[in-house]
């Protein structure tokens, strides 16, 4: 049972939602100012780098006011900042758009906050851009922040400033958040408007009518052998390719059954940010997420959760896409 006091997890929700929508204006604004065609094809980073620190520094220092006992794993630490002071004068001028006051010092002093090592204990753990192509080609990205007591997420917030409001309308209002509570369900709210609603997963039992959603890139997901063992589940639709942590809002939501992460060097250990929010949206939602093995996902090993396989589902399928991965690994 958690120790963290049910009135605290209120404000953590609270304040996590309300950084995060910073941090998510922050993004847009960025890509707004700094993202332009030229950028796109000459694969230039550098639009990225300054939305990662800006978001970063934001959340950080915004959970800092808040919580000051709790530490932070985050995915960017400022000494590229230190050592380049033209990018650390950018990144101060984007932060300085959301917080005002904000000083160049503290704006430093929130990166390195995320700096904690992570395992056991009570503490944030943010990813500040997750889908970095995906945000430089204008699709989905996502700022992802959890709260995690011995491993397990306690609240988890996912950012979605592209996605469509509604799956059914991709062309409709985009910009949404992701939230959730252990023991409390999960939500969606629209950031235009901030009206929220209760989300669940999709009811498919039948595998062969289910969806999936999978990486766009090829070097974060291995697409051969996730189409094979979709063929060996019967699977008709073609894989939904999106960036980010996005793909575990679509399965939370119902717009997909499934969501395929196998990695396709051996060996590859999963980082604890890529990971900890939307696995517990999907949960919460009423879904399920696992290795490959069946085994849940534990965030008490420190920056990374011990695994490079893993897939979540609605939880209808989970035990038949679990026998026929370990059929395909030969267990």
């Amino acid at each position: 049972m958690s120790r963290f006091p049910s009135e605290s997890l209120a404000h953590a929700r609270k304040v996590a939602i309300q950084a995060v929508l910073d941090a998510s204006r922050l993004t847009h604004q960025v890509q707004l100012e700094l993202v332009d065609d030229d950028v796109v094809q000459k694969r230039d980073r550098s639009p990225v780098t300054v939305a990662d620190y800006g978001a970063q520094a934001v959340v950080s220092h915004q959970l800092a006011q808040a919580f000051p006992d709790i530490p932070l794993v985050g995915e960017e630490d400022a000494s590229a900042l230190r050592a380049d002071p033209d990018l650390a004068a950018k990144v101060s001028r984007f932060a300085q758009q959301v917080i005002p006051k904000i000083s160049s010092d503290e704006v430093m002093t929130a990166i390195d906050r995320g700096l904690h090592g992570g395992g056991s204990g009570l503490f944030w753990v943010l990813d500040p851009i997750d889908g970095t192509k995906g945000f430089l080609r204008r699709q989905q990205y996502a700022v992802c922040l959890a709260l995690i007591e011995d491993g397990q997420v306690l609240v988890a917030v996912l950012g979605c400033p592209n996605l469509p409001v509604d799956p059914d309308q991709p062309d409709g209002e985009r910009g949404c958040l992701f939230v959730a509570v252990d023991g409390q369900g999960a939500s969606q709210l629209t950031v235009s408007s901030g009206q929220e609603a209760r989300i669940s997963v999709s009811g498919i039992t039948d595998s062969a009518q289910a969806s999936f959603v999978e990486s766009v890139e090829a070097a974060h997901a291995d697409h051969s052998r996730q189409g094979k063992l979709a063929a060996e589940l019967e699977i008709s639709n073609a894989p939904v390719r999106m960036d980010s942590q996005c793909k575990f809002a679509a399965v939370a939501r119902g717009q997909a059954s499934l969501y395929l992460r196998l990695s396709p060097k051996p060996g590859y250990d999963q980082k604890i940010w890529d990971i900890a929010a939307g696995a517990k949206i999907i949960e919460e939602a009423g879904g399920k997420v696992s290795d490959a093995q069946g085994n849940p996902l534990n965030f008490a090993h420190g920056r990374t959760i011990g695994t490079g396989d893993l897939f979540a589902s609605n939880g209808h399928l989970h035990d038949r896409v679990l026998r026929a991965l370990m059929r395909q690994s030969g267990s």
